[in-house]
């Protein structure tokens, strides 16, 4: 999809009570990693748990990353602070 057709979303917090993260799994050694989804916690041990009980069950790896160290980007208009890729 060319970049001009996407919006970043908004880097707004999700949450205000906890830190961001989002999680990335690989089912197999040989598969990419994809993004499965995001949990809110004070501290990354308490991440990885919460990411591990939702998303690791049938996963070979598990990564987190701080949420406002991920940038997003989508096709349509999630919300009013997203702005055009470009800008």
């Amino acid at each position: 999809m060319p970049v001009e057709d996407r919006q970043r979303v908004s880097d707004a917090p999700r949450a205000t009570d906890g830190s961001e993260w989002e999680g990335f799994v690989r089912e197999t050694s040989t598969d990419p990693m994809r993004h499965v989804g995001s949990v809110t916690a004070e501290t990354w041990d308490i991440a990885y748990e919460q990411a591990a009980t939702l998303f690791s069950f049938t996963a070979e790896d598990l990564w987190l990353c701080p949420a406002d160290a991920v940038h997003r980007f989508t096709p349509s208009t999630l919300d009013e602070a997203a702005t055009a890729a470009g800008d």
